[in-house]
Formats: C-alpha cells, structure tokens, sequence
C-alpha cells in the first residue's frame, strides 16, 4: 500500500465494502479488498494524529486484522484497520479477502469500476 498517495475508492453494498488503493511498488497499480457481512465500518483521523506515541504502531500504508475487542454487534465480525497518508478505516465485517493483488489502473475509482462492470 503506498503511504503517499492520494484517498482510496470505497463502494458499499448490501453488507458488502470494496475498497481500492494504490499499491507501494507502483503508481500505476491499485489493489483491491473486498469485506464481506459488513457490520460497521468509519473514516477516522489519520495514524500521525493520534501523537508520536502511537504513531509508531499505527503506520501509514497499512492493512492489518486486530484482535476482535467484543465490541461488534455482529458475532464473529473481525475487525481491521486500515492506514492512509491523510485517514484511516475501521472496518468490522465477516470476513475480508484481497481479490486483486495489482493490476493496471488510472485511480483507485477506476480499478473499482473496470473489476465491478
């Protein structure tokens, strides 16, 4: 994931969240996740606002699993953080899965589009 570029494209669906971003080895490339029985998911500040304290846990241009707090209504839901330059996403949800690893694309909206039509 590159930690220097610009936002992700995000599509929510019947319990379902693609999210596509730009992948560190290359500019032209995006990735893309897919959450599964989406139980809740928000954009929060980004890792360097949360002081030099946790920065250094929570780096920028990350995707991670936590350990499941309890806090889910969903049970079973796992829980994800995912880092970017300028937010981060808190993803609950089923199940998560990278469906596409690389692949050539002007923007994450665009990869987003091509893998959904």
């Amino acid at each position: 994931m590159s930690a220097t570029a610009p936002a992700p494209a995000v599509l929510s669906s019947d319990g379902t969240l693609w999210l596509a971003y730009r992948i560190a080895r290359d500019p032209h490339h995006c990735a893309v996740l897919r959450f599964l029985h989406v139980d809740h998911y928000a954009w929060g500040a980004p890792p360097a606002a949360y002081g030099p304290e946790r920065a250094g846990e929570l780096p920028q241009g990350s995707f991670y699993e936590v350990p499941n707090d309890g806090r889910s209504a969903q049970r079973g839901a796992r829980r994800w953080l995912i880092t970017f330059p300028d937010a981060m996403l808190e993803v609950r949800a089923g199940d998560g899965e990278v469906v596409l690893r690389a692949t050539a694309a002007l923007g994450p909206a665009h990869a987003l589009a091509a893998l959904l039509t």
